[in-house]
């Protein structure tokens, strides 16, 4: 009982889903019709319909100019042949033309001799990669050159005639002594790389690591001051045997006009940098020119450890 009315309510589901108003129907059998036409269409154009006779004949005739292009050559690749008899390290490219080389080859002969190359015997025009072996073949016999290179033999050197010779005496000689040398010490702030390098224990990069540094500064006032060198922070041994040969002229020293420096020229000493360029500027134009390089105390960041580092590169005009 239960089952027939299941079975009833799924057949009026089914219709109510099927059931359609006249407007449907319409559409929906324009629909199929539309359907039928395109796949009339589509089979046709597969099927029945022949393909359209193309003209091939101006694409034969771009194929029957190629194939006779390629058949004769590419023009200016090569001209006749006229074999006689040459040096490879001395013949031109006209001669080469004329031997049949194009010009792609004379270019990669003239290259080779060119980085300094060398036709020894005739086999080493055989090596040149672009020189095939059919045309080798062909100028192998007006190649002026012999079949193979033989090294020349060099007469043995002066010791080596001796050295199998044994000493009429033997001569015992006392070993020889050397004082050391003195080191001639070096002013720092005038001395270039090469004078640097000059010195025990000062390479190249520590030399111009030392220089750089010079440069920032405007000068060294102290020999201390090689421990902020960058390359040798963490090299104190160093640093000492530095300070045995090296002296110091503070008068070389550049320093800065305090009252007429802008913040990006102070800015530039590695002791500046903007964090006391900017306010000590900020306080000169609020306080006027400086009159010693000790009034810049007033200047909330500087302190007296601080003045005593800064000093020696400031100077009142």
């Amino acid at each position: 009982m239960g089952g027939d009315r299941t079975e009833k309510r799924f057949n009026e589901r089914v219709k109510d889903l099927l059931s359609m108003h006249a407007g449907e129907r319409r559409g929906t059998l324009i629909l199929m019709g539309s359907l039928l036409l395109l796949a009339g269409w589509a089979v046709y154009e597969q099927w029945f319909r022949e393909p359209p006779l193309r003209d091939l004949a101006p694409i034969q005739a771009k194929m029957e100019a190629w194939l006779a292009e390629q058949q004769a050559g590419r023009p200016g690749d090569t001209i006749a042949v006229k074999l006689f008899p040459f040096d490879p390290n001395t013949i031109g490219k006209e001669e080469w033309r004329a031997l049949g080389l194009t010009d792609k080859q004379i270019i990669g002969i003239e290259h080779y001799l060119d980085k300094g190359g060398r036709f020894r015997a005739k086999k080493d025009l055989a090596r040149m990669y672009s020189i095939k072996a059919a045309q080798y073949a062909t100028l192998e016999p007006f190649i002026l050159l012999p079949d193979s290179y033989v090294r020349p033999a060099y007469p043995k050197r002066e010791f080596e005639r001796y050295a199998d010779r044994k000493p009429k005496t033997q001569v015992i000689r006392e070993p020889a002594t050397y004082e050391p040398r003195a080191v001639r010490s070096i002013e720092l702030n005038t001395a270039d790389t090469t004078a640097l390098i000059a010195l025990p224990g000062i390479g190249p990069a520590f030399a111009r690591g030392i220089v750089k540094y010079r440069t920032s500064l405007g000068g060294y006032v102290s020999l201390d001051q090689l421990n902020e060198v960058y390359i040798l922070k963490d090299k104190p041994d160093a640093v000492l045997k530095l300070k045995e040969v090296l002296i110091l002229d503070t008068l070389m020293v550049q320093r800065i006009p305090i009252n007429t420096c802008t913040a990006e020229e102070l800015a530039a000493h590695p002791y500046f940098r903007w964090k006391i360029a900017k306010p000590l500027i900020a306080y000169r134009a609020q306080h006027g020119p400086f009159t010693s390089v000790e009034d810049i105390r007033g200047c909330a960041l500087i302190d007296a450890a601080l003045l005593r580092k800064l000093a020696p590169y400031l100077r009142v005009e």
